[in-house]
């Protein structure tokens, strides 16, 4: 038998925390992630999967020239519209997302589960990853940073850095260097640039919040026990809660902070909400809440039920021939309308053709 590392052995508890949690009807807030390096999906499966989650603009995932941004942009709806169906029970095709004016998704749909009363999400994607936090009470940001090697290419760490001023504080940029290795430094930049991200995100306003080093992180504790924490142009927010998890280079970085830190111009997002303001005591307890550790999603999860025998036949599980593009694209259109899927037989006779 193969042994299970110590990130794996917490995966597998995380999962059946989740599961138990959602059989029983209990609060939860997902913490949900899709490695996508290894799907290579066909144009076939790219139609029959952007049907599956409505959108007003259909065709923006097809507008990216390249193979790897349209699987990040496409698993991102997904995993958006899985998150809601499994939290709030809301079906896929009634799901409607919007974004506030610093482009901040947020769930347009009304829907009536009491412990999920400022229901909202967060999606990140770069490298082999596309990973999503939802909250319940709180806002919530989240940030995927890959290995920087990955973002310099051959330029050294220290040219890359001095290039990056205006990320980092000089005070940050101090501690960084204290780290001793260049390969150290790079880890801690990398945690400190998806921090950054992670609280901008969840705050709304993006790449309205300009310099990145207005938001000066301190992080504490040992590596596997990170504490970070956050001044916002030298005061100290300790409203704010972050958490980071590693994944074989990869950072994971997710805030929290009270409804009352969100900006949004046009109040699309804070209309949402049903209780904007919070007790003190409550607002604490969510805030101080475990984190959830990421637990890893195919994209076959993240399908509605009903789609499942429509999408094993199209990807050829067994072995049988794909369905042609154009016909997948007429199918799902179908699936869409009548809201079932046609049966795995009948599928796979079509395919052979």
């Amino acid at each position: 038998y193969q042994m299970l590392d110590f990130d794996e052995l917490e995966e597998l508890e995380a999962l059946a925390e989740e599961r138990d949690r959602l059989s029983s009807g209990q609060p939860i807030c997902l913490r949900w992630l899709v490695d996508v390096s290894g799907w290579e999906p066909s144009d076939a499966e790219i139609d029959f999967l952007i049907d599956l989650v409505p959108s007003d603009n259909p065709d923006q995932v097809k507008k990216y020239k390249l193979r790897d941004d349209q699987k990040r942009s496409l698993v991102g709806r997904l995993l958006t519209h899985a998150a809601v169906a499994t939290v709030l029970g809301i079906p896929y095709r009634e799901i409607s997302i919007g974004r506030t004016k610093g482009r901040k998704p947020f769930l347009c749909t009304p829907h009536n589960v009491d412990w999920a009363p400022n229901f909202n999400f967060n999606i990140s994607h770069e490298g082999r990853y596309v990973a999503l936090a939802t909250e319940n009470l709180c806002v919530v940001g989240v940030d995927v940073a890959s290995p920087l090697s990955q973002r310099i290419g051959k330029q050294s760490f220290p040219d890359a850095f001095a290039c990056w001023d205006t990320v980092c504080s000089p005070a940050e940029r101090n501690d960084i260097r204290k780290q001793g290795s260049e390969e150290l430094q790079s880890g801690a930049f990398q945690r400190h640039w998806s921090l950054k991200e992670a609280f901008v995100k969840a705050r709304g306003d993006g790449l309205a919040f300009e310099p990145l080093s207005r938001a000066e992180f301190t992080i504490g504790g040992p590596l596997g026990a990170l504490e970070p924490r956050v001044r916002v142009d030298g005061q100290a927010r300790p409203e704010w809660r972050f958490f980071l998890e590693e994944r074989g280079g990869y950072w994971f970085s997710v805030s929290r902070a009270p409804p009352k830190a969100i900006i949004d111009a046009m109040g699309q997002f804070t209309r949402t909400l049903k209780r904007p303001i919070l007790a003190q005591d409550e607002m604490e307890r969510a805030l101080a809440a475990p984190n959830p550790t990421f637990v890893s999603k195919s994209v076959r999860d993240l399908l509605p039920a009903e789609a499942l025998r429509m999408y094993d036949d199209l990807v050829d599980v067994d072995g049988a021939r794909a369905l042609p593009s154009g016909l997948c694209t007429a199918v799902g259109a179908l699936h869409r309308r009548r809201g079932f899927a046609l049966p795995s037989g009948l599928c796979t006779a079509v395919g052979a053709l």
